[in-house]
């Protein structure tokens, strides 16, 4: 009678061992397929981080582009900075307040200074006071922009137009310029890290209707 009794707490003892190495064991595969889950969404959230571009305009983000060749990202990186400098130092309003804070505040911290040259050269002509009190609306007009990535730095080359709208009548103005594209250290006005050099304005000619 003891016997038994010893031999089935003996029992209860193994199947207790059975039971709790079986939920080790589960335990040790849940964990372990956890981690693996974890890993991968952690490689996909990378991957594709990794392969979202985005270009910035004084800190806000004006587009998310999905890119996987490095070269084409920094393609995009360069026709959007050369591209948005133009906008803002050549799209005018008849508001001076305007003017100001797109040149002095955005587009000036993207150039050199051969683009600060080139707006203290219009400021003391009165070319926005003008603009300004005569009403003129001008929108800038991209054709193409052109860059050579064979040497550093980048030279470019825009090509447009400048539409002029004044009482509900429009004129262009061709709009060629020409400058070098360089890194530079990213900064809280220029988050691209790019810098516009050595910039000039080859054509700004009114256009025949």
């Amino acid at each position: 009678m003891e016997f038994n009794e010893g031999y089935r707490v003996f029992n209860d003892i193994t199947r207790a061992e059975r039971r709790s190495n079986r939920l080790v064991v589960l335990s040790l595969a849940f964990m372990l397929f956890s981690f693996l889950c974890c890993t991968y969404v952690v490689n996909r959230v990378n991957e594709s981080a990794k392969n979202n571009f985005y270009l910035l305009d004084s800190g806000q983000k004006l587009a998310t582009v999905r890119v996987k060749d490095y070269k084409r990202a920094i393609d995009i990186l360069c026709e959007g900075h050369v591209g948005i400098f133009h906008e803002l130092f050549f799209g005018l309003e008849p508001d001076l307040g305007f003017i100001k804070r797109n040149i002095e505040g955005k587009a000036l911290f993207m150039v050199d200074r051969s683009g600060m040259r080139l707006y203290n050269r219009l400021v003391d002509q009165d070319y926005y006071e003008d603009i300004a009190k005569s009403g003129y609306s001008i929108e800038l007009e991209k054709d193409s922009i052109i860059i050579d990535y064979s040497s550093y730095p980048f030279r470019f080359r825009f090509i447009g137009k400048q539409k002029i709208e004044r009482d509900g009548e429009t004129e262009y103005r061709n709009l060629v310029t020409t400058g070098y594209l360089m890194e530079t250290r990213s900064t809280p006005n220029n988050l691209n890290g790019l810098k516009i050099v050595r910039f000039d304005v080859l054509d700004n000619r009114d256009l025949r209707k």
